[in-house]
């Protein structure tokens, strides 16, 4: 309780204000706005909830106590001795909040000089102590010289877009490559990332992180530490939540019904699993992006036992929709579970939690709108869960789209209805292909716009995206113990160049991987024998699976398939005497139990995304692996063309890799080795951001309410607002000769007019035979060279 945890702020609780709830029923995270009275005086009242006032500082604002101008330059100020010990990614926020980008005339000219590190940094102290010093003589123009002297490129030293694309060879040899140019270039700053408030609270949850995975490993010791450990403010303030949240989780009392038993005998959560619970129970709005195989399942099910949740709807990929509800039975055997119906049919009277676990496919079906319509209004959900979230919010085909608005709209509705709705999401690849996925993800949780957080594949924009799901969520890759060993073998498939050039430039991809799957089978046929259970994916399926299996299977292996249209192989791989499970892309989600008997992956095709590989080798690289060595081998195919090494699988490796770099960036803060800031630059940031709290100055961002509209039933309500905006047509043509800020303005004041538009519009777009963008999505996908635009 709030009262037994921090009794500091509980006495300041208004005693006539909160009618009979008191500080000892309510939890130090809860989101209930209550009264509060200063001791300042009698009219220093204010409404806040519990845990804002725990997590984020905020006090009575009358007394100017909080996260105002005033403690977060008192926080900046506290960490300044801790510089040498921030990671990477806190000392850019430091670099980012101090507002380097905003400087103009002579000071832009003094910032620069700044960044060569050529300025003393003594004389910089002295500035901000407001002593003499040689920053006033520059500022006054007598030191301008030593800015032009050089030049800095300290807004250069970022990550810079990646751009991807098909190129063909010049010369005779009309090969397909998918290259990728990887170079430094401009960085594209805003003047400050995020809030200072939020700055703060990163710095916090940032370093929290870092007790928990000391904590993960090794509790007795990590609560030890912290409670001899005394410090300043910065020090203090996140050793004290550790400790409180650690006392939480570990005393967690276990809701009644828990029987989970993976190998007979009761196991109890782990620490990850509770942390998880009494967050989401605290916070309602959470994320776990914790490695495969860390447990996030049972930290989901458990949480919304925690919670008290009668009625959870799952969200996930078709292929764990029976995993989930194995699990869920596993972990709450008295759980009554429906999958795959927005129309439940329930025991009667039967008063046990309620699951319903949907596909993504149950979203993007011609009738899923108004069937969820009706769901949300029949059906009361108190818990949302929506697991491998990036299925939900991916943005190339049509169905993903839809996919992403009517889960974010089935959010939305049930948040309008219940204002103390969990969301939890789940990933251990929140960060695919780009941080346009990364900014949805963050949107569809906190049911908030982020529009500040900007898409470009910058380092500083990763850094800005790794902080939010840092303060959003927990990330937990457990330490697993056997070593992965990748192993890349070279197959020359000079001898093929004609098949491939015959192909012509309008191939598809499973055309060319057919061809390199033939130049492949030898090594993949040399690493497979009998009694050594293999793994061989597969993206392509399409006749590829019969060449592998024909070839294995003619070697005297016992082969079986898990793929989209037969998944027989995978008992008699798991229990059986099958040597070789040939793979699709169904079997790198969610299928458990690979680890046991198997600690060899080959991968034939590979897959396209950096997200998609990891969870692939997460399926042998994960808890549970027996073995001392996980061996991935991934056969390379190359051949001489004019004297140029050529080699797709490298160039959808180099692919990989880049999607890699965005997603260590903007998932784990890894800021690429030679864009570090230096010591004496990260103590320049910190300098110029305090200087900017001196003046007053704190950064705020407002945000709205993310509202996705779904079809209304009440025939009065359609009625008036087709009275009042017209049909589809109507409306998009007054928005089309409108002038755009006029619009922007009336839209901003009438919200309900874009949702109207926006309902009519995917109601319209049903019964349309050719959809525009469609097309020439389809025009440009045939075309090579060109830019271009939207």
């Amino acid at each position: 309780s709030l009262l037994s945890l921090f009794s500091e702020i509980a006495v300041e609780w208004h005693l006539d204000k909160n009618g009979d709830l008191t500080p000892d029923k309510v939890t130090y995270g809860s989101e209930v706005p209550i009264w509060w009275k200063c001791p300042q005086g009698p009219d220093h009242v204010w409404l806040a909830t519990p845990n804002a006032r725990t997590s984020r500082g905020t006090g009575c604002p009358r007394c100017n106590v909080g996260w105002t101008a005033g403690s977060v330059r008192s926080f900046v100020e506290s960490i300044l001795p801790y510089l040498p010990t921030l990671t990477p990614a806190e000392l850019h926020v430091c670099f980012q909040q101090s507002g380097i980008a905003e400087a103009s005339g002579k000071s832009k000219s003094f910032i620069k000089a700044l960044a060569t590190g050529r300025f003393p940094l003594d004389e910089v102290e002295k500035f901000v102590a407001n002593e003499p010093s040689l920053v006033d003589d520059f500022l006054t123009g007598e030191l301008e010289g030593l800015a032009a002297a050089e030049e800095a490129d300290f807004l250069h030293d970022d990550l810079s877009i990646i751009d991807e694309q098909v190129e063909a060879t010049q010369a005779e040899a009309e090969l397909p490559l998918v290259a990728t140019k990887d170079a430094l270039a401009a960085l594209h700053f805003h003047v400050i990332a995020s809030s200072d408030e939020e700055a703060v609270q990163f710095l916090i949850a940032s370093a929290l992180g870092k007790l928990w995975r000391h904590a993960y490993e090794h509790p007795d010791e990590a609560i030890a530490q912290a409670q001899a450990f005394t410090g300043g403010e910065y020090a203090g303030r996140v050793r004290d939540t550790f400790i409180t949240e650690f006392k939480a989780a570990t005393t967690l009392k276990i809701p009644p019904g828990y029987d989970f038993r993976p190998a007979g005998q009761l196991a109890q959560p782990n620490l990850m699993q509770r942390l998880v619970a009494v967050r989401i129970r605290d916070n309602k709005r959470y994320g776990n992006w914790s490695g495969t195989g860390a447990g996030k399942t049972l930290s989901a099910v458990l949480a919304t036992r925690v919670v008290g949740a009668d009625l959870t709807v799952i969200c996930c990929p078709n292929a764990v929709v029976k995993n989930w509800e194995k699990e869920i039975r596993h972990i709450f055997p008295d759980s009554v579970v429906a999958t795959k119906t927005w129309e439940p049919t329930w025991p009667t009277d039967d008063t046990r939690p309620r699951y319903v676990v949907q596909n993504f496919e149950q979203f993007q079906q011609s009738d899923s709108e108004g069937r969820i319509k009706a769901f949300c209004e029949r059906e009361q959900v108190k818990f949302i869960i929506i697991d491998e979230i990036h299925y939900a919010k991916q943005r190339h085909a049509e169905q993903m789209s839809r996919r992403k608005r009517l889960v974010n709209g089935m959010v939305a509705a049930e948040g309008e209805e219940n204002p103390d709705l969990y969301v939890l999401g789940m990933s251990a690849t929140p960060v695919i292909n780009n941080l346009t996925e990364g900014r949805s993800l963050v949107e569809m949780i906190t049911g908030l716009t982020h529009e500040e957080l900007e898409t470009k594949a910058t380092v500083a924009n990763c850094m800005r995206l790794y902080q939010k799901l840092v303060t959003l969520g927990t990330r937990w890759k457990p330490n697993y113990e056997p070593q992965l060993i990748k192993k890349r073998v070279e197959v020359d498939c000079t001898e093929y160049l004609a098949d491939i050039r015959a192909l012509g430039k309008k191939h598809s991809p499973l055309a060319l991987e057919k061809i390199l799957t033939r130049a492949r089978l030898p090594t993949i046929l040399k690493h497979c024998e009998r009694g050594k259970k293999t793994l061989v994916y597969t993206l392509y399926v399409d006749e590829i699976d019969k060449m592998l299996y024909d070839a294995l299977t003619a070697k005297g292996l016992k082969v079986g398939l898990y793929t989209g249209d037969d998944k027989s192989g995978l008992p008699g791989f798991l229990d059986g005497d099958v040597d070789v499970l040939i793979g699709s892309s169904s079997i790198g989600t969610g299928v458990d139990g690979l680890q046991h008997v198997c600690n060899q992956l080959i991968i034939n095709v590979l897959p396209w995304t950096n997200a998609e590989y990891e969870q692939l080798v997460g399926r042998v690289y994960r808890q549970g692996q027996k073995a001392h060595t996980v061996n991935v081998i991934i056969p390379i195919t190359y051949a001489s063309v004019n004297g140029e090494r050529w080699s797709y699988c490298d160039s959808k490796l180099k692919r990989i890799e880049y999607k890699r770099s965005i997603a260590d960036a903007a998932v784990d803060g890894a800021v690429p080795e030679g864009n570090l800031r230096t010591p004496a630059q990260a103590q320049r940031d910190v300098m110029t951001w305090l200087d900017r709290l001196d003046r007053g100055e704190t950064a705020q961002i407002v945000r709205t309410r993310i509202t996705v509209p779904l079809s209304d039933s009440d025939e009065v309500a359609v009625a008036r607002r087709l009275h009042t905006y017209g049909d589809f047509s109507t409306m998009n043509a007054r928005w089309n000769t409108s002038r755009s800020d006029t619009l922007a303005k009336r839209l901003l004041e009438n919200p309900e007019e874009w949702e109207q538009y926006h309902t009519l519009y995917w109601q319209s777009r049903e019964s349309w035979t050719v959809v525009p963008f469609q097309e020439m999505v389809q025009w440009a996908a045939e075309r090579q060279g060109h830019v271009i635009g939207d």
